[in-house]
């Protein structure tokens, strides 16, 4: 029998964002016939812990060592890596899949330490990722970056753009990073689709929109761009619903409060099934400022309902094959927010009409069994190097 490749999946944390549930979904969904997979958190926390399989065991730094009483730079980073490479010794793991870049500061000097292959995963454009994270040794957290990526055995980027971007940044060689699709789990939205009971004002047209409140999602943009709608074009039976949590909760609701807005737009909050909006709303929207893949997006699309996005870096004009699928306009722009919101109330079976196909486009590019695939043979081949 062939012995099974030991996988150690590893990111920060399991909350509510699109990197923890793209990697619950690749988790859920490999093949344990020929891998056992392992997962190794910062912290041993997030909303999606109790979706996380049975047969996964978990390493968190946070529940394995000590806070320290006394701290300096640097000092919790190298607690992470020794404890890392502590873990991947322990569990005789053959391989590590780091999210997010944050962890992959953290497994590439583990990895080195153990002489373990590993594969990093960038999630999204990463100078706009890294310098709108990091405020503190930004020069000297990119050397480290760089370093890691290059030493890596493989380099995943969710998009094109992604990952065009990621080889300039990081002057990484071309062959050494390519681009595997972020899985969506069909069958998981089409069951989550079905159920709840919301039901929204059939007498409103209603826009959804879904991430994490944190500039980087635009939302301000899509309260100005609301605020026009109502009050210039007198469109009162527009409904916001933004649904997620983050940093700018405060913000964006002082916001919504000063431009008059309360009655018509609700932070929705985290939300289990955001599917069930999805299924009562009239248009989704997407006012990201930079996206990597832009899993939202998907997820609306499978839905079945009209979408329109901002043409930002990186994900969504790929995703909609640059408005083929669903409209695209320029980031940071509430004007063109504005008009074509405007545009899908006035002509709304032309926007209907595009939703078929979406749908399709889904199916084909981004099912989660052919993105598995392609990724189950990537860990066989570096694992086998």
């Amino acid at each position: 029998m062939t012995k099974k490749i030991r996988i150690l999946f590893a990111i920060g944390s399991l909350g509510g964002g699109g990197a923890e549930r793209v990697l619950l979904d690749q988790l859920a969904r490999l093949d344990r016939d020929k891998f056992t997979p392992l997962l190794y958190l910062v912290s041993h926390s997030g909303s999606l812990l109790e979706e996380l399989p049975k047969d996964v065991p978990v390493f968190a730094f946070a529940s394995r060592n000590d806070t320290p009483r006394w701290n300096w730079p640097g000092r919790i980073h190298r607690q992470l890596v020794s404890d890392l490479a502590s873990v991947i010794r322990e569990q005789q793991v053959d391989l590590v899949f780091d999210h997010t870049f944050h962890m992959t500061l953290i497994a590439g000097p583990a990895t080195r330490k153990t002489k373990t292959p590993r594969v990093s995963l960038i999630v999204c454009d990463p100078e706009q990722d890294l310098t709108n994270s990091e405020s503190r040794f930004l020069f000297f957290k990119k050397r480290l970056l760089q370093q890691a990526y290059q030493s890596a055995d493989s380099v995943i980027s969710v998009s094109e753009g992604v990952r065009q971007a990621a080889i300039t940044y990081y002057d990484l060689d071309p062959a050494l990073v390519q681009t595997i699709y972020n899985p969506i789990n069909l069958e998981r939205i089409d069951a989550l689709y079905a159920q709840g009971d919301l039901r929204l004002d059939p007498d409103k047209f209603h826009i959804v929109s879904c991430g994490r409140l944190h500039p980087q999602k635009g939302f301000g943009f899509l309260l100005e761009a609301a605020e026009k709608l109502i009050y210039q074009n007198g469109l009162t039976d527009l409904r916001f619903h933004i649904l997620g949590e983050g940093p700018s909760r405060e913000e964006l609701q002082r916001e919504i409060k000063q431009r008059q807005l309360s009655e018509f737009v609700v932070l929705e909050g985290f939300q289990d099934n955001p599917f069930q909006y999805y299924r009562e709303a009239q248009l989704f929207c997407l006012p990201s400022l930079y996206e990597g893949f832009g899993l939202v997006l998907a997820e609306a699309m499978a839905c079945r309902i009209p979408v329109l996005a901002t043409d930002c870096p990186s994900g969504p004009a790929e995703i909609l094959e640059h408005g083929k699928y669903g409209r695209l306009v320029p980031p940071a722009n509430a004007d063109a927010l504005a008009d074509q919101i405007s545009d899908a109330v006035s002509n709304y079976e032309a926007w209907q009409s595009l939703v078929p196909e979406a749908r399709k486009r889904v199916e084909t590019m981004f099912d989660a069994g052919g993105v598995m695939g392609k990724l189950e043979a990537l860990f066989e081949r570096v694992a086998a190097e």
